[in-house]
């Protein structure tokens, strides 16, 4: 029996020398390939997007990297580095920022996700939320358009959304609650940061404006009609002297400050190349969802514009009205077309076509955010269609919220 009992006991002691603490390992190396594991959204994109109450609310959130021990994480506010760690906590005017967060091995291995920044004015604060670019021109009385611009006693510009790299400072010519008019001084072409400042000298932050000395064209050149009157809009436009389409160079235009005015060629249904040029031989430069361009595609389009915008929709308002001498155009069988803009700060929006009577009869029954829609978004002009806007005086509305309806069409 002892013989079996030194057996165990002796079994036992092997198994408690094997079980002694030993170091741990580090799988971890500079070589690996850097991760941003969180937080990352649902859709798998991993974009990081920010909305702030207000310029007292800090961007405050953290990353989980790997390999932890050997990566470095920077944070970048357009393109301009404002943190370096795992852990931020930064503050920024009110304003709309393209986000990166890089995390780089000291191997130089990178990787990176990209979001945005978005911080909200207080309510009573002087604000202008930009639009989808605004443009000013130098030496030229101008007006940007906002709330609360009578507590504004200054405007800046400046080159770093710090407001520390001032450009110029600028007074009112004239100001009211939603209007401030300025003129600016000799200022180069660029992208500067836009502030208000009150007579205590504290400032508020309102995005970018872009700066231009040369013409520059904005909204208009997308489409024409051959033979009709073409107007293409911009700032500086006085100095333009022609304009190509294709191989076709028009000199019989009428150019202003805002706009240049034509008669639009003989054109094929399709795109066309479009360029413009200024007194001095200089392109003119076409500001697109794409950058600043030389040359453009003009459409010939096979449809028939029935009602120009914008007009932002809003529950309140039956603001588009497409009257009965402008619905006669349009033959049952046709296919209307809306075009349209989702509002920047819309968080739900729906569309409706229906007629000025609002009653149950809708062309189109409303259509909530939850769904894509289409843009442009089209629909038959049906028999039924037409019989509920003939019964209805023969109009159509077009109602809804939170979207801006740009133009509508038929063919």
């Amino acid at each position: 029996m002892k013989k079996y009992l030194y057996i165990a006991l002796a079994i036992a002691c092997m198994g408690l020398m094997g079980c002694k603490n030993e170091t741990p390992f580090d799988t971890q190396s500079p070589d690996d390939e850097p991760l941003i594991l969180k937080p990352y959204n649902e859709s798998g994109t991993g974009s990081f997007t920010y909305l702030l109450a207000n310029p007292d609310t800090p961007l405050y959130d953290s990353v989980t990297v790997t390999p932890s021990s050997y990566t470095t994480v920077n944070w970048y506010i357009d393109d301009v580095l404002v943190y370096t760690g795992t852990k931020i906590e930064e503050y920024f005017f009110a304003g709309s920022y393209d986000l990166r967060i890089e995390a780089v091995t000291t191997a130089g291995k990178m990787t990176h996700r990209d979001g945005s920044v978005t911080v909200r004015p207080y309510d009573t604060d002087p604000q202008a939320p930009a639009p989808a670019g605004r443009h000013i021109v130098p030496e030229v009385e101008m007006s940007i358009e906002g709330q609360n611009l009578t507590k504004a006693a200054k405007m800046v510009l400046a080159r770093d959304f710090y407001g520390t790299d001032v450009v110029c400072t600028v007074a009112p010519t004239y100001q009211e609650e939603g209007l401030f008019k300025f003129i600016l001084p000799a200022t180069a072409d660029g992208e500067y940061y836009l502030f208000f400042e009150d007579a205590q000298g504290l400032r508020y932050g309102a995005d970018m404006v872009y700066v231009h000395n040369g013409a520059v064209a904005l909204d208009g050149f997308g489409e024409f009609v051959p033979g009709e009157e073409w107007v293409i809009t911009g700032v500086n436009m006085q100095n333009v002297t022609s304009v190509k389409v294709d191989e076709t160079v028009i000199t019989d235009i009428v150019a202003t400050a805002t706009s240049v005015t034509l008669t639009a060629p003989a054109a094929e249904v399709g795109a066309h190349v479009l360029s413009m040029k200024n007194q001095d031989g200089s392109d003119v430069l076409f500001v697109t969802s794409a950058g600043t361009l030389t040359e453009v595609l003009a459409v010939v389009s096979s449809e028939t514009t029935l009602w120009t915008g914008p007009v932002a929709l809003a529950w309140d308002a039956d603001a588009i009205k497409v009257t009965s001498d402008e619905m006669a155009q349009v033959a049952v069988g046709s296919t209307i077309y809306l075009y349209f803009e989702v509002q920047g700060d819309a968080e739900y929006w729906a569309l409706r076509v229906t007629t000025p009577w609002w009653d149950v009869n809708d062309l189109v029954p409303q259509i909530d955010g939850a769904n894509t829609l289409p843009n442009p978004f089209s629909f038959e002009y049906t028999d039924a269609c037409k019989n509920f806007v003939d019964n209805c005086g023969g109009a159509m509305s077009v109602v809804g919220n939170g979207l801006t309806i740009t133009k509508i069409t038929y063919k």
